[in-house]
């Protein structure tokens, strides 16, 4: 009995994780909003247990923040935690676009120079088309990208860390979709044919540039992001509150 209940609750706790995750990356849930266990559990149809589970699941995966007399929010990320992310994610693609350029098979070649077009003309379409659907679906297609490359090199390990890193960007450049510019035509192309004809330090720079492309813009926007809700009281109360709102003032 106490093994079926807690495969039970584990059943709950993934799905409860997975509606809340789909919730961020699909805009439901935005930067800063509040995110009620119990709310969630009543919508859920289950127990407040399994839902407060995901969401410390979710706090360690930097997508929640528990904050002091206000709840559980979805996380802004500060300039510091996302230049940090930046450091992080250019070494592991870096390394993976090197290992793709000395290991990967012909028939992976093909598939990223494929996936690559495909990328490419799906964020020229949204370009045009802008919607927070849209943008959920192509940041998806990007996300696939990138994991293509590192399946490719044949290391779990790689594969495993990049995937983690590039959680929280995901989200990030999906909060953003209202305000960056469109990416160049081929940004995507130009990238895979480097990885895919070039030498292995060619391919380790090119990833370089790629994944540097536009890091003060995706700051700034957090910033702004953080500012408005800090002005709204949706990150916290109190006299905390206030000293943030001076600090963010610049004052």
């Amino acid at each position: 009995m106490l093994y079926k209940r807690r495969f039970q609750n584990q059943t709950l706790t993934e799905r409860a994780y997975a509606y809340i995750r789909d919730g961020i990356l699909g805009g439901r849930l935005q930067c800063g909003d509040p995110v009620s266990p119990r709310r969630l559990a009543e919508a859920l149809g289950m127990s407040f247990i399994p839902v407060a589970e995901a969401l410390v699941r979710l706090e360690t995966e930097g997508l929640i923040e528990r904050v002091p007399r206000a709840g559980s929010r979805v996380r802004i990320p500060t300039a510091s935690e996302i230049r940090g992310n930046y450091v992080v994610r250019e070494a592991l693609e870096t390394h993976s676009a090197r290992l793709f350029a000395e290991l990967a098979k012909q028939r992976d070649r093909q598939r990223l120079l494929k996936a690559a077009a495909a990328l490419d003309a799906r964020y020229g379409e949204l370009a045009r088309h802008s919607s927070r659907k849209g943008q959920a679906e192509v940041e998806r297609a990007h996300l696939q990208f990138h994991m293509l490359i590192a399946r490719a090199t044949k290391c779990r390990e790689l594969v495993a860390a990049i995937e983690r890193s590039r959680v929280l960007l995901f989200n990030w450049l999906f909060t953003m979709a209202d305000g960056y510019t469109p990416l160049p035509s081929r940004w995507h192309s130009d990238l895979a044919q480097v990885l895919v004809s070039g030498s292995a330090s060619e391919a380790a720079e090119a990833m370089r540039a790629h994944v540097r492309y536009r890091q003060e813009e995706v700051i700034r926007q957090f910033q702004r992001l953080r500012r408005q809700a800090l002005r709204e009281g949706r990150l916290t109360r109190g006299p905390q509150r206030r000293t943030l709102l001076r600090l963010a003032a610049g004052k």
